[in-house]
């Protein structure tokens, strides 16, 4: 008989499991005082209809924040899906002398117990992209003369006040006082930069942007504004050609620009800028990576060496006028149907 004896069967020990908190239990701890004020909030933006319950998140650590979700998600639903253009919307909250506070109540003491003044609502486009138009706006003024000019002239002038579009016009202008200290051409510039040495005027001529350039880059119907009295009745007339016209893209092209043109906006919401404004919603090159998108290029750099606004509008409201949030609502809806209708034109153009 071997000396060995037979192991013995062990039995398997339980897994050791380290305790978990619930997803819903907050990650931060929120003074109770600062809480009553955070749930005040909470209250008056959906008394106000600004949101509904279903868009609030079920677990959060920072009220405000969970409010700022709600708010972005039933604008987002307001507006619907968009192919070209991606709006966000912040909030903040403010004293009573319009200083903003921390939700989570960071700061002195002082700062947490500040009880809340009024809500700031604000939207941005969240990631600008280049979007070419110049060969399908040239082939609507190929087949109808004036089409091209009249769609592009739409889009312009009612992006405005709901959401800035960086045309070709603007981008002239831009590099007007960016390059040339707010002259037509780049002659006083070089005069500054070179005086009369023509080899340093010619270098530098090089390595700019030039008023060339820029005619070279866009048709003049393209570079500015119509001037003349009758254009907007031609812009019209070549709209309500098109809407007969065979293709059915171009018919659907001008119904979109004749629905975006009958929109009444104002600029209710234009942001206070102390700065350089880049709030734009996108980039309407001529064609793919052309000069327009130097331009913006410059533009961004320069308005980040300083002070800059990048939102496309803003709005506030006390917290004891529920009202104004109603109104602001009513007032956003046209503004609405103006970013779908901008969407779906850039969409079509940029095909």
């Amino acid at each position: 008989m071997s000396a060995l004896a037979a192991p013995r069967s062990r039995a398997r020990a339980p897994a050791l499991t380290l305790p978990r908190l619930s997803p819903r239990v907050p990650r931060t701890i929120v003074p109770l005082p600062l809480a009553a004020v955070n749930a005040k909030l909470s209250r008056f933006l959906l008394d106000a209809g600004v949101f509904e319950e279903v868009d609030v998140p079920e677990a959060f650590d920072d009220s405000l924040r969970a409010c700022e979700q709600a708010v972005a998600h039933w604008l987002q639903r307001r507006i619907g899906p968009l192919n070209c253009l991606r709006p966000g919307f912040g909030l903040h909250v403010t004293d009573a002398d319009g200083r903003y506070i921390d939700a989570l109540g960071g700061g002195s003491c002082e700062r947490r117990s500040t009880a809340y003044g009024a809500v700031e609502l604000y939207w941005a486009e969240l990631r600008e992209c280049e979007w070419p138009i110049g060969s399908r706006l040239v082939a609507l003024e190929q087949v109808i003369p004036g089409l091209g000019a009249a769609v592009l002239q739409v889009l312009r002038r009612q992006s405005a006040h709901s959401y800035p579009l960086f045309t070709p016009d603007i981008a002239c202008d831009v590099a007007s006082y960016v390059y040339w200290y707010g002259e037509e051409d780049e002659d006083v510039a070089l005069d500054m930069r070179c005086g009369e040495d023509e080899d340093e005027r010619e270098a530098a001529r090089a390595e700019m942007v030039t008023r060339s350039m820029l005619d070279a880059a866009y048709p003049e119907w393209a570079r500015r504004w119509p001037t003349g009295e009758d254009a907007p009745a031609q812009h019209a007339r070549a709209l309500g050609r098109a809407t007969r016209a065979a293709d059915p893209g171009i018919r659907q092209i001008a119904s979109d620009a004749i629905a975006l043109s009958k929109l009444l906006i104002d600029d209710a919401f234009r942001p206070a800028c102390d700065g350089e404004y880049i709030g734009f919603g996108a980039v309407l090159s001529w064609e793919p990576g052309d000069v327009t998108v130097r331009i913006y290029d410059d533009l961004l750099q320069l308005a980040h060496e300083a002070e800059f606004c990048d939102r496309i509008g803003e709005f506030a409201a006390g917290l004891d006028d529920p009202g104004a949030m109603a109104a602001w609502q009513r007032s956003m809806e046209s503004r609405f149907e103006a970013i779908r209708l901008i969407d779906r034109l850039i969409f079509q153009l940029a095909v």
